[in-house]
């Protein structure tokens, strides 16, 4: 059913944790993806946010739906000022713990 899906996306799901670079060894998690540079589009297009918290958010939500229990290697960036200004944007390593 077409509302089944809009259901599941309103119940907010529960957050995705951020690990710090060094805080895992290589052998607790397995790497599902890297979010937001794993393709050519990302040098074209990567969703900017008004806040560097939201900008973490929605790298998250994306790595959520990779599968993903937790995000390692963050990298945010500002580009506010910039002539095609995206705003903050963040990109990382999504992964699922061991």
């Amino acid at each position: 059913m077409w509302f089944a899906g809009a259901a599941a996306a309103a119940q907010p799901a529960a957050p995705i944790r951020v690990f710090d670079t060094g805080e895992l060894t290589l052998d607790r998690y397995t790497v599902v993806r890297r979010v937001w540079a794993d393709t050519w589009r990302s040098a074209f297009w990567i969703p900017g946010q008004p806040d560097a918290g939201a900008a973490i958010a929605a790298l998250g939500a994306e790595a959520a739906r990779a599968g993903a229990d937790a995000i390692v290697n963050v990298h945010c960036l500002n580009d506010e000022g910039a002539w095609f200004s995206r705003g903050y944007y963040c990109y990382g390593l999504a992964i699922k713990l061991r």
